[in-house]
């Protein structure tokens, strides 16, 4: 046997031994293994690669053995396949749970004594699920909480489905799902197969509430414990049956009219979310979630300005907030969010500050919670917007998110579909199904067609919802529409005239003050008025 070379892995390919759509690895050095059926394929310099005993790709990782574990029924090709192995660490025997980092290199190993005490060797860090790096997707995925569980599913099933596990049991399985989100939607049907006590049917729950609605579902094994404990006793049909019969999650909530009846009279309470702006927060009654509002302005009105202002107030208010700002990049974001909270336009006078004033305020800005930022890439597909709207929400607990802009993502698939009007009824029909999924919050901001008329937007035109680019959709999903209009009468004094649209809240529209943006500041605040200390009162 020669010495292993290490190399990155590049891709998931088919193996030409066994027919594997996705089991063999493809490496940057041009050699392929498959992790089915554990063969080599020939590099593109003519040789096999060989299987090293002298040591794993990882230094840090004990060597082992795939072997036959007749306590747990699991044989050496199950073992194999998830490279769960015997050795030697610390003087006694031990089991090993060799974990794969997102590229499907070796990065770390679970040690398992034969007292049940567990530790880590490797990097931790880079863990992803347990046999994770053995399908990368399909219609079902089942998740056990231990690895024992994941491999005993698997065998039960002939090795041939889709089955992982989670690195640290039921009490940081919803954790490490979060942390794999990416990877659980490229299935269809998620199978949560946890212990069958109150952690892991607990656990269970918290998962499947984490994950998009119609794709968890929870398996039970009548009376065996776990996965392993069917198998065991010779009953791999249990957790067949287990896996077909899991039932579909459906979260709490559903109740009839007459439990409502002492609660129908109470008036509702005023939202802790506000807006930083006193009239349009007496008109709106602040930001709720499972709203959906519309920002609309023609183009240069302050449309992000605005939408920034907010952002920072909501953020400052104790509120864990996302933000997708398609039309700029993370790092201007973050500029203008430190600019507001300094009180200077940094972004367009640098000179204003400091680099250690900036530090200390971007210090001072983020200490109590983070907000998050989407670093875009040029990526405006519909479906990673989804994505990350909910991973956003559901692993990073955003309340309150920011999309600007929703002419963006139509532009990115005009390409594909030309009817804009389709594009943009689908997308907002989307958003607002998300929204009702999570619970949100979400802030969208849309372009206006241009007005009839020599006057534009920019010059004064007023706004209206029949303005807004693209389809009647995005009015008639929205909570609330506000529009921006430039001041009429001054059209380059820096005014703004905030009016209400749509407001179905409390159904009251019009006017809703008026705003002054100053060059020198960056700021957009009400007119006349010093409003800005977050613990005034409205």
């Amino acid at each position: 046997m020669t010495e292993l070379i290490e190399s990155d892995f590049v891709a998931h390919v088919p193996c030409e031994t066994c027919g594997s759509k996705d089991n063999a690895a493809l490496y940057d050095d041009g050699h392929t293994y498959c992790f089915g059926c554990a063969s080599y394929g020939k590099e593109e310099f003519g040789y096999e690669r060989t299987i090293s005993n002298k040591a794993p790709p990882n230094r840090d990782l004990i060597h082992g053995e795939h072997l036959h574990l007749a306590s747990r029924k699991l044989t050496e090709a199950t073992c194999r396949k998830f490279d769960y192995s015997v050795g030697k660490h610390g003087g006694q025997v031990v089991q090993l749970a060799t974990y794969r980092d997102k590229h499907g290199q070796r990065c770390a190993q679970k040690v398992r004594t034969k007292d049940k005490k567990f530790s880590i060797v490797g990097d931790a860090k880079a863990m992803t699920l347990f046999g994770s790096h053995l399908w990368s997707n399909g219609n079902k995925l089942v998740i056990t909480e231990g690895e024992i569980d994941c491999m005993s599913v698997s065998q039960a099933q002939g090795n041939k489905w889709p089955t992982v596990s989670v690195p640290n049991g039921s009490q940081s399985a919803k954790k490490a799902l979060m942390n794999n989100y990416d990877y659980l939607c490229g299935f269809k049907e998620i199978i949560l197969m946890f212990d069958n006590d109150k952690a892991g049917q607990e656990a269970a729950l918290e998962c499947a509430e984490a994950l998009p609605i119609g794709m968890a579902k929870i398996a039970n094994l009548g009376s065996y414990k776990d996965a392993s404990e069917a198998l065991v006793d010779g009953n791999a049909k249990a957790i067949m049956d287990a896996i077909w019969q899991a039932r579909e999650y459906r979260p709490d909530g559903i109740v009839s009219a007459s439990d409502l009846r002492e609660t129908i009279g109470e008036q509702e309470a005023v939202s802790p979310i506000q807006y930083p702006y006193q009239r349009l927060n007496e008109i709106t009654k602040g930001l709720r979630l499972g709203s959906l509002v519309t920002i609309a302005a023609g183009s240069g009105v302050g449309k992000s300005t605005f939408v920034r202002e907010i952002a920072y107030h909501v953020h400052m208010g104790g509120f864990q907030i996302g933000m997708l700002m398609l039309e700029e990049t993370t790092k201007r974001t973050a500029q203008g969010m430190v600019g507001l909270h300094m009180d200077k336009n940094i972004s367009v006078d640098p000179d204003c500050t400091t680099k250690e004033e900036i530090g200390a305020s971007f210090d001072d800005l983020v200490k109590d919670r983070q907000f998050y930022l989407f670093d875009h890439f040029g990526s405006t597909d519909i479906d990673i917007i989804l994505n990350r709207i909910r991973y956003m929400n559901k692993a990073l607990g955003a309340e309150v998110i920011f999309l600007d802009h929703i002419s963006i993502l139509v532009s990115g698939l005009t390409g594909q579909v030309s009817d804009e009007r389709r594009l943009v009824d689908d997308i907002m029909n989307r958003l607002r199904v998300l929204v009702q999924e999570l619970n949100i919050c979400l802030i969208v901001v849309s372009h206006l067609r241009r007005p009839q008329g020599d006057t534009g937007h920019e010059g004064g035109a007023k706004v209206s919802l029949s303005q807004l680019r693209g389809s009647h959709a995005i009015a008639q999903l929205a909570d609330c529409c506000i529009g921006i209009q430039v001041d009429p009468d001054e059209p380059t004094a820096g005014l703004r005239n905030l009016v209400v649209l749509k407001n179905r809240h409390t159904g009251e529209v019009g006017a809703a003050g008026v705003l002054e943006y100053s060059q020198s500041t960056g700021r957009l605040k009400d007119a006349g008025s010093n409003f800005g200390a977050f613990d005034a009162p409205f």
